[in-house]
């Protein structure tokens, strides 16, 4: 189960390296062209602060530098998940370190990527790397054990002390996340979210190919939907109900909105030859679920958590697979069908 974890881990960071090599801050001065930085640079400067606060499915998550040469700031649609005030579930301190080599270090995982996770003591310790400057960490990360507090170390020697810093860029935000739902808050999955006329929520689960964005532009050209994510939703129960989430982790379409909706349908993507909705249930439904979710897999509890939340959900919320071809017929056939 580790190593289909981490063979999924690795299929996912290649699908976002480029966009985390053009957006990073990290900079190598030996690279003989202007630095990415800079170039931004001259177009806006972002906005930065001592204390930032991002709420992504109802979970705030503050950070904090204390060090008055580190100003923070988050970049793309993780900006509209920024707020100015309310409690937050989770603090994270900034401050900038002298980063070497983890020295015998049993790695507990390891993506094959951007980053290798280590225990240290009860804690939680990431060691994100990137393919062009190396295998020097340019960032370290340590957690709690139920990931409710940390400390985010920065490789001074990869950054330009001009700019601000996202300490929580990705892949880190997401590895947060997805770790701190797995302790009793939620699961988040690859899928399409959104939310119809009625107010009620249709979930479009599938991998990179399946037609999550096709979806999500579909429906909108039918108009009166809002489209919460075309590639990453935060599933949480509480009052009785599922609900859908919203989150910066956009796919094509950069379709990403700070909203939730309760859940009422659940279909898994499939391309057709005509549209044709087919029920599942059981083993096939929750065998679906797993291969569309982001589980910290080398978690037994987290993963126990998961079995569990998926159990309850597909006994609560119908499923179906969509087989569809791209067009406004299979919008109207999905909302027969939930109806």
């Amino acid at each position: 189960m580790q190593e289909w974890g981490r063979v999924r881990s690795r299929r996912v960071e290649l699908l976002y390296v480029r966009r985390t090599l053009l957006h990073s801050r990290v900079i190598k001065r030996t690279i003989g062209v202007q630095p990415e930085a800079d170039l931004r640079r001259q177009k806006r400067e972002p906005c930065a602060a001592d204390t930032l606060t991002l709420r992504v499915g109802d979970v705030g998550v503050r950070i904090r530098s204390d060090d008055p040469h580190i100003k923070l700031y988050v970049q793309g649609a993780a900006e509209s998940f920024l707020v100015s005030n309310g409690a937050a579930d989770v603090e994270v301190t900034t401050a900038w370190g002298k980063l070497c080599q983890p020295a015998n270090t049993s790695f507990v995982f390891d993506s094959g990527g951007l980053w290798r996770l280590s225990r240290e003591l009860e804690n939680h310790v990431f060691h994100l790397t990137s393919p062009i400057y190396g295998t020097l960490p340019y960032k370290r990360a340590t957690f709690s054990p139920d990931f409710t507090c940390g400390e985010v170390l920065l490789e001074r020697s990869y950054f330009d002390p001009r700019d601000p810093v996202d300490a929580l860029e990705y892949p880190l935000d997401e590895l947060l996340m997805m770790n701190l739902l797995a302790h009793g808050r939620g699961v988040e999955v690859h899928a399409c979210g959104l939310e119809d006329t009625d107010g009620q929520g249709y979930l479009f689960l599938g991998h990179s190919g399946a037609g999550k964005t096709t979806t999500a532009r579909l429906w909108q050209k039918a108009g009166g939907v809002r489209v919460l994510s075309d590639d990453r939703i935060i599933l949480r129960s509480w009052a009785g109900a599922t609900w859908m989430y919203g989150t910066p982790w956009h796919g094509e379409a950069r379709l990403a909105l700070p909203a939730r909706t309760p859940l009422r349908q659940i279909f898994f993507l499939r391309h057709g030859h005509a549209n044709e909705i087919v029920p599942l249930r059981g083993g096939e439904a929750l065998a679906r679920f797993l291969a569309c979710s982001f589980v910290p897999f080398y978690s037994r509890s987290g993963l126990d958590f998961a079995l569990a939340f998926f159990h309850q959900l597909i006994d609560s919320v119908p499923c179906a697979e969509l087989r569809f071809v791209p067009e406004e017929h299979a919008v109207e056939l999905a909302r027969v069908y939930a109806a």
